[in-house]
């Protein structure tokens, strides 16, 4: 792993990271990746966040460009939900699906009574 750029923004409690996986082409998956730069950064896994994870033609290095918030909360105040959508595996992204279906329900069926 290979920190390419970094920059802070203090105002958003976050740190923008793009960094080279070197031989990871097709290897890695977007968990994996997020659990790297959390060990890699020192931080909690919780607090990063995935924003593009990209092949480069001809080679085996994948380009990532990550977020690594100062705290949870932080995260999940400004972070875009669909993003870490994206990491969920398929059973997890239905799981979460139905349920939002189900909240979606509640309100509607407490309406019609």
């Amino acid at each position: 792993m290979q920190v390419e750029k970094k920059s802070q923004s203090k105002v958003l409690d976050r740190s923008y990271v793009e960094l080279t996986l070197e031989d990871m082409a097709g290897k890695v998956s977007r968990k994996e990746a997020i659990a790297a730069v959390a060990q890699g950064m020192g931080v909690p896994v919780e607090n990063v966040a995935l924003i593009r994870m990209e092949g480069q033609s001809g080679t085996t290095r994948v380009q990532g460009r990550f977020y690594v918030y100062g705290s949870a909360e932080s995260k999940k105040r400004i972070h875009l939900r669909h993003l870490d959508e994206r990491a969920l595996s398929k059973e997890e992204r239905e799981k979460l699906k139905q349920e939002r279906k189900k909240k979606a329900a509640a309100p509607a069926a407490a309406g019609a009574k």
